[in-house]
């Protein structure tokens, strides 16, 4: 999935409105660039990764490490709240 704009982006890229009430996915230099402009909006997908240290569900962006793989192969990893907890981490 690519950035209607540029062409980048990521997995975890951004569904915005325009003025007009087109919706865009955008990626985040994008967006940055037409913010004044665009409004995040739902996309038709919820993207998020469950910490394997605490068990609690957030953004894959904010996590320190991240994987496909986890209960029903969705995202899963180290949210940054647990990562200095973790053993190997040192």
């Amino acid at each position: 999935m690519g950035c209607e704009l540029c062409g980048g982006g990521d997995e975890w890229i951004k569904t915005c409105l325009t003025p007009e009430g087109s919706r865009l996915m955008v990626c985040d230099s994008c967006y940055g660039e037409n913010a004044p402009i665009l409004v995040i909006v739902p996309g038709d997908w919820t993207v998020t990764a469950r910490c394997d240290v605490c068990w609690r569900y957030g953004n894959p962006r904010e996590f320190v490490e991240v994987r496909l793989g986890g209960r029903k192969n969705t995202y899963s990893g180290t949210c940054r709240m647990c990562w200095p907890d973790r053993v190997d981490n040192v």
